[in-house]
């Protein structure tokens, strides 16, 4: 740790900002290098230079605080400076420089920030299917292809393959565990799971699940039976999952799969272990043949013996579990995925997903896998177009492991359709199996 302080008689760069430089020593090549930078009395701008060309490699300024960080993998031949300067250029004040270093450990045909690699759906897709005869005739899917504005992402994977083939998702029930669903939203209203055993409003339990009116699932953080969305984050999820085209929209990976919306997480974006897990469970017993979670804690959170019995509940009654691996890698130099991503891929109870970008790298942020093999796989996470909830019909962009995941979810439902007798770890394998690793860069300098 270095405590420094820059003042006004600091070197200047070509932009005539001051600032303090440091060399990285001591550190090999494969290294990942986490840098904090934080100061109480001005805006930090930490930038990672090569020493021989003066050419800035990474820069970080942290929108949303006074503090940087910058987390990069040691490339060889390059000489590193560190330097510490100010948002503002002119700003002075003392500050605290950290450095701490990982050594990812190699492991033959699986990366460290990407796993087994790139999920493929149609190499998927194909190896779950039992039967070509069953296939419907290109011709019965043509207006679909015809209709598809999908993003970037479901063509990066490859769906167009298994739409040629007729799989759609079609029926395949997704739970989607998150800030709720917009159930309203003109791209879902018609894919939304309805529990058929619940009459609406009479303020019965129907069904004697133990929820009254449960007719389109259920509210874990207010504890009612509206889980609708009022952030956007699931309904997001939720497009990429399955949203049907609409002018000007998108269309999700499995455009016929259902929509059960279950709502955990608070009008906040917060939730608890208690609330997710009844969710799991809610998703198991009324019929969710996938739960997508792109939730999660950092790494290291500790879960409790009863969601560990509801993750291990839902292997054994044949649902997959579907985890954003987070991202705190550069936030906080993460070495492995967060909660519960990491507990659920390394017991093989769920499998983890982290996030590439168009350019087939894997995203700075995206958590990596650790220093042991995991069921994880990365999909489409940067700049990926969704939908936003209640009047917002419009499109929009997001970034993150939570937009990953159901790339990954959505593939599973096309799995299902082309094979409804498919078991979880059946699943993961095909998928693990099946992942590229060839064109993925891992290179974040």
């Amino acid at each position: 740790m270095i405590t420094g302080s820059l003042d006004t008689t600091d070197p200047q760069d070509a932009n005539q900002d001051i600032g303090d430089s440091y060399q990285l020593v001591d550190v090999a090549r494969g290294q990942q290098v986490h840098i904090q930078l934080s100061s109480p009395e001005f805006d930090t701008l930490l930038q990672v230079v090569d020493a021989r060309t003066g050419r800035v490699l990474l820069e970080d300024d942290d929108t949303e605080g006074s503090n940087s960080r910058l987390t990069f993998v040691v490339q060889p031949r390059v000489t590193y400076q560190i330097r510490v300067t100010s948002f503002n250029g002119s700003e002075v004040g003392n500050y605290t420089l950290t450095a701490d270093t990982f050594q990812p450990r190699s492991i033959r045909n699986y990366g460290f920030t990407y796993g087994y690699g790139l999920v493929d759906a149609a190499a998927a897709v194909e190896k779950a299917a039992t039967r070509r005869s069953t296939k419907p005739s290109p011709k019965s899917t043509d207006r679909w292809l015809e209709e598809s504005n999908p993003g970037w992402g479901a063509e990066y994977l490859d769906v167009m393959a298994p739409w040629s083939d007729g799989y759609l998702g079609k029926d395949v029930v997704v739970a989607v565990l998150d800030t709720g669903v917009d159930y309203r939203h003109p791209a879902l209203r018609r894919g939304i799971w309805k529990n058929a055993d619940e009459v609406p409003n009479n303020g019965l339990d129907d069904d004697g699940n133990g929820y009254i009116d449960d007719v389109r699932g259920w509210d874990f953080a207010a504890n009612d039976a509206d889980p609708m969305d009022t952030i956007g984050h699931g309904t997001q999820v939720s497009g990429i999952i399955a949203a049907r085209n609409q002018p000007g929209g998108t269309i999700g990976v499995a455009p016929r799969a259902k929509i059960m919306p279950i709502k955990v997480l608070g009008d906040d974006g917060d939730g608890n272990q208690d609330s997710i897990e009844a969710g799991i469970r809610y998703a198991i017993d009324n019929g969710a043949k996938v739960i997508n979670m792109s939730l999660g804690a950092e790494p290291g959170y500790q879960l409790s013996p009863s969601f560990v019995d509801a993750l291990r509940l839902a292997r054994k009654k044949g649902v997959s579990i579907v985890i954003a691996a987070g991202n705190e890698r550069q936030e906080l130099g993460a070495t492995q995925p967060g909660e519960p991503a990491f507990f659920a891929s390394s017991h093989r109870m769920g499998i983890a997903v982290g996030a590439v970008n168009q350019f087939n790298r894997v995203e700075d942020f995206s958590n990596p896998t650790g220093n042991r093999k995991l069921d994880f796989v990365v999909a489409p996470g940067a700049d990926i177009r969704s939908i936003l909830p209640a009047t917002e019909t419009r499109s929009h962009w997001w970034d993150g492991t939570s937009m990953a995941a159901p790339h990954v979810a959505g593939v599973v439902a096309l799995m299902l359709d082309a094979n409804p007798k498919l078991k979880p770890r059946q699943i993961t394998k095909i998928l693990t199996k099946t992942a590229t690793r060839d064109l993925i860069s891992e290179r974040s300098t």
